[in-house]
């Protein structure tokens, strides 16, 4: 309770394929701001003051993108690789969509989801300002059947679900007052509607990774164990396997849970699932 009180300090992702964490990091503290490395993320830099993000050096060529550190090692776990083709199936507002790719090298075929338009004109807007390629937007509702291109398999797909947002009380406290518990059980149905239905669209052998930025086992635990229980041909792998030694005290049964007064972060939760057959 007193972490969730707390402000939530500015994170940024530096853009790999543009510079590095090293550079741009160095370029902060030259012009005397108060700046250091995420001790988590490999590409975060978490920022005390500073103003205007779009003043802030870099913005304009697209060295970084504004990213919590827990959101930033979802696409660790996901761990993606050049030439796959891949599913971010609630893709707005693009973190780890841009992340992905990074990760990819901007090499693959990177299919980004979302339902909302002025979600998928934030994709875009990030896009471009990173400058990524591999990367494409198309509007979709993923508790439904994909058609035409869409449809066709995958080799990982990621499920960043729609959820309460309870994790993230550091930056949006009037969350405490906008939540129900029939918002639980309203969002956890359709969390798990989502899941069952992209899950239809995953290779086998390959890997689906979903996650929340909350920390209610409605939305969690509970969503994961009841698909498993459903779909045999599917299993949990240890999320640690897939996060580098100082992030992996965040796993804890094989799942991945960053939380706020121990980790500083945002709370966030991640399974590693693979399609087994």
């Amino acid at each position: 309770m007193r972490a969730n009180n707390q402000r939530s300090p500015l994170v940024l992702r530096a853009n790999r394929l543009k510079s590095n964490r090293e550079e741009l990091l160095a370029r902060f503290l030259g012009q005397g701001m108060a700046a250091a490395a995420t001790p988590w993320s490999p590409d975060g830099i978490m920022l005390e003051s500073s103003g205007t993000v779009e003043n802030l050096p870099g913005f304009t060529d697209g060295l970084f993108l504004v990213q919590g550190e827990a959101s930033q090692l979802v696409a660790y776990l996901l761990a993606p690789s050049p030439g796959e083709r891949i599913l971010d199936a609630c893709a707005a507002p693009g973190g780890k969509t841009t992340h992905l790719a990074e990760l990819m090298k901007d090499s693959g075929e990177l299919i980004a989801l979302d339902d909302s338009a002025r979600g998928l004109e934030r994709i875009r807007e990030n896009i471009a300002r990173l400058d990524l390629h591999s990367i494409e937007v198309a509007r979709a509702d993923t508790t439904k059947e994909l058609s035409g291109k869409l449809s066709a398999l995958y080799d990982r797909i990621l499920v960043d679900a729609p959820c309460s947002g309870l994790g993230t009380l550091r930056s949006h406290p009037e969350i405490k007052w906008q939540r129900h518990d029939n918002d639980l059980r309203r969002l956890s149905g359709l969390q798990a509607k989502i899941l069952e239905r992209v899950a239809n669209y995953l290779k086998p052998g390959g890997v689906l990774v979903y996650s929340t930025c909350t920390l209610a086992r409605e939305e969690n635990e509970l969503v994961v164990e009841a698909f498993l229980a459903q779909h045999k041909q599917f299993e949990l792998e240890d999320a640690a396997r897939y996060l580098l030694a100082a992030s992996k005290h965040m796993v804890r049964g094989g799942y991945f849970q960053a939380l706020p007064h121990r980790d500083n972060t945002d709370g966030f939760f991640a399974a590693r699932l693979r399609k087994v057959s």
